[in-house]
């Protein structure tokens, strides 16, 4: 099992354009991605008791398979990724990693259901040094109510492989051009869309 590393900031959506164009001009968009991400809930409640993300994302004509755990800190969670090389529109029920973790919350396939939508257009940077390498992910999200549409930008600093202090370097960094724009937040996509697919006004 895999551990993410990852600092997060949300704005409005006027800072993050701005923010946006600073770093085009300074860096080359490494590439762009069009999500959907579906995550999935239990009828038992048991996979929100346990503050797990499950979630498949479908993107490029792949699907990939997220099982994400708690974040005591919002930086550091345990993550467990499968892809399979086509686009699917349900999780996989022969998937390990979903076994696993039906087994170890005590539910079955049938009891998983949908519990909310997105869809991201996400441009990615890549922070390339001697023994270092990061992404920082720009993401306009739209989270998909049975009522209406909700937006979230959020810019995303993740660890691909070197030192975790490096990170936190420039992030630090970031937040002290931007401080006043942007907000950091440990709060996950799932967790701050559920605050708001209820339909109220």
């Amino acid at each position: 099992m895999a551990i993410e590393t990852e600092v997060k900031f949300r704005m409005e959506k006027a800072a993050w354009t701005a923010i946006k164009a600073d770093y085009e001009r300074d860096h080359t968009v490494g590439h762009i991605e069009e999500q959907t991400n579906q995550y999935y809930h239990d009828t038992k409640g048991r996979i929100n008791e346990r503050r797990i993300g499950l979630r498949l994302r479908r993107m490029e004509g792949k699907s990939v398979l997220t099982i994400k755990g708690d974040s005591p800190d919002g930086i550091k969670r345990e993550e467990i990724e499968e892809t399979y090389p086509a686009a699917t529109d349900s999780l996989p029920p022969d998937s390990p990693a979903l076994q696993a973790l039906l087994a170890r919350v005590g539910i079955a396939y049938d009891d998983i259901v949908p519990q909310v939508m997105m869809t991201t257009r996400r441009t990615v940077f890549h922070l390339q040094e001697a023994g270092f390498a990061a992404e920082v992910c720009f993401d306009d999200v739209s989270i998909l109510d049975t009522c209406r549409e909700h937006k979230l930008f959020e810019i995303e600093f993740e660890l691909v492989s070197g030192d975790e202090s490096r990170l936190f370097e420039i992030v630090d960094a970031f937040h002290s051009r931007y401080g006043e724009q942007v907000e950091r937040s440990g709060v996950s996509k799932l967790a701050y869309a559920l605050n708001l697919v209820s339909c109220r006004e």
